[in-house]
């Protein structure tokens, strides 16, 4: 009775917490090419979450969620077209189309400043984050104008902070940076996620140099880099604390980009050539580089196949002696996926986006051989993966995801899940299955339900799971305050609740933001778990 009465005060305390907003996760996996949520680089995440609009009608855009084609398509469409004044125009410029525009829309804006009574009046933008919990305390904050910003977070023991300046001479950026080029063999640092889950995956957006506005500076670059270019090329170099340096030239031409890579650190030098080609429908991207005395290379390939499908395939070559791992890996993937020519509109819906296609379909399988040198040189490992998205009623649709993993030197791992989800308006339920066999079998299932309007979101799930072995763990997405990205892994024998809940208000320019998530887990042979997060947002 006790147990019962402290989830209901949780869930009671929580009348006011916020969640990711679903345009974020929508565009994190558009970006990155994950099948599910919890497969999304939490750095995609942290970025769009702290991302003001960009303006696409600018003369000067960076990579990052735009990608280097793209860039180049615009400013040719804008030579001979003039700016873009639509969401359906701009689904027509090359390397975009309905999906880009649906998923990058929150995050970008078609001001022109050739439109008749426009300004170039810059508007400052400031945003602070204080979120605690019951183990700790983080702070956020930015401050943002057209061509500058600043911004850090802290929580304990760890901290990150950067000041970011782009002008005519150049971009300089000061203090926590990524650095990810062409398809990271030499130059990717930050999270990387090597599932090929869908075929979006087997080519990599890089992001160039990329400031960090997050909790953790375990895997960023903390230092000072320097970014200067023109229309079609772009020239950068970068140096950190922990005495690393590097260089990177490109150029960027309507049809295709080639650029080079060179950095040293104390474990010594890499080097890297990658170039990629967008041709008639077709993405060609490759890469070579060369660390640790060894050289490895990845080669991809996506096109169109008829009106609307898409296929890929995938050629890596990494020794264990040039990634540092026991382990080496020589792999080929190839995948497809399908959509529906028809489309349903959705319930609730209006305007740009609100239809969506009557079902999607995607196929992958990636082989590769990772031998371990001098002790076992056959080990293979062979994964699948099949996706179905059917949107059964204009509020209605069903989600059916299987996994499967090979590998000749450890069991199997079959994972099969489905979601129903109900949304209509501001109103959503979801109710996943999910279950997985390799040591045993591992069961989670969950029901939510929530509403969210323009001020106001609340989430309730209540979730139920039986996974005796470790090696049956299940990773399910758990719904947070913006700045938190959460995707525990489930084992064990229990019982979750949490109510996640929001509550936004405006005053003139100033947006408060009230965010409280409470949860609490019973399992079986363990200590009871409570969590409560609280946050408050302010931004103008």
């Amino acid at each position: 009775m006790r147990r019962i009465v402290c989830v209901a005060v949780v869930a009671l305390m929580s009348l006011r917490a916020a969640s990711q907003d679903a345009s974020v996760l929508r565009a994190a996996l558009y970006l990155s090419g994950a099948s599910s949520i919890e497969e999304v680089d939490q750095d995609w995440i942290e970025r769009l979450e702290g991302m003001g609009r960009i303006r696409i009608n600018a003369n000067r855009l960076r990579p990052g969620i735009l990608t280097d084609y793209q860039i180049a398509a615009l400013a040719d469409y804008r030579a001979t077209q003039g700016d873009i004044l639509s969401w359906e125009e701009l689904m027509l410029v090359d390397g975009f189309g309905r999906e880009a525009v649906e998923a990058l829309q929150p995050f970008l804006s078609l001001e022109s400043r050739r439109l008749p009574g426009s300004t170039d009046r810059a508007r400052t933008r400031a945003e602070a984050l204080v979120r605690t919990t019951l183990k700790q305390v983080g702070v956020k904050a930015k401050v943002s104008g057209e061509n500058w910003r600043v911004g850090g977070a802290w929580r304990k023991p760890d901290w990150t902070a950067h000041a970011e300046a782009d002008t005519r001479w150049g971009r300089l950026v000061v203090g926590d940076f990524n650095v990810r080029y062409g398809e990271g063999l030499a130059q990717w640092s930050g999270f990387s996620m090597e599932s090929l889950s869908t075929v979006d995956a087997f080519i990599r957006r890089s992001s160039g140099i990329a400031p960090v506005w997050s909790y953790t500076s375990s895997s960023v670059h903390r230092g000072l880099a320097y970014e200067y270019g023109g229309r079609h090329w772009r020239a950068s170099a970068w140096g950190t604390l922990a005495t690393h340096f590097g260089a990177h030239g490109e150029y960027l031409g309507r049809w295709g980009q080639a650029g080079a890579s060179l950095a040293w650190s104390p474990e010594g030098i890499a080097a890297s050539l990658e170039a990629s080609l967008n041709l008639k429908g077709a993405d060609y991207r490759a890469e070579a580089a060369y660390r640790n005395r060894s050289v490895a290379g990845k080669a991809s390939l996506r096109r169109k196949a008829g009106n609307q499908g898409k296929w890929a395939l995938q050629l890596r070559v990494i020794p264990s002696k040039f990634s540092g791992k026991k382990n080496g890996e020589y792999g080929l993937a190839a995948g497809y996926s399908l959509q529906s020519g028809h489309w349903k509109t959705l319930a609730g819906k209006t305007g740009f986006g609100s239809s969506v296609p009557l079902y999607k379909l995607s196929i992958t399988l990636d082989g590769a051989l990772l031998p371990v040198g001098g002790v076992d040189p056959r080990r293979l490992q062979v994964r699948g993966y099949l996706n179905f998205d059917w949107q059964v009623f204009s509020a209605w649709s069903l989600a059916l995801r299987l996994t499967e993993r090979y590998r000749n030197y450890e069991p199997p791992r079959t994972s099969l899940r489905a979601d129903v989800r109900f949304d209509h308006g501001p109103w959503l339920s979801v109710l996943r299955g999910e279950a997985v066999r390799c040591k045993s079998w591992g069961l989670l299932t969950y029901l939510e339900g929530g509403y969210k309007n323009d001020f106001l979101s609340t989430y309730f799930r209540f979730s139920a799971f039986r996974i005796p072995e470790w090696a049956d763990r299940i990773y399910c997405y758990e719904r947070d305050a913006p700045g938190t990205f959460s995707v525990p892994a489930y084992s064990g024998t229990g019982l979750s609740a949490s109510l996640v809940a929001g509550y936004k208000l405006r005053l003139w320019r100033l947006t408060l933001k009230a965010n409280l998530r409470g949860g609490y887990m019973l399992r079986v042979g363990r200590e009871s778990t409570p969590t409560l997060n609280f946050q408050l947002q302010a931004a103008f």
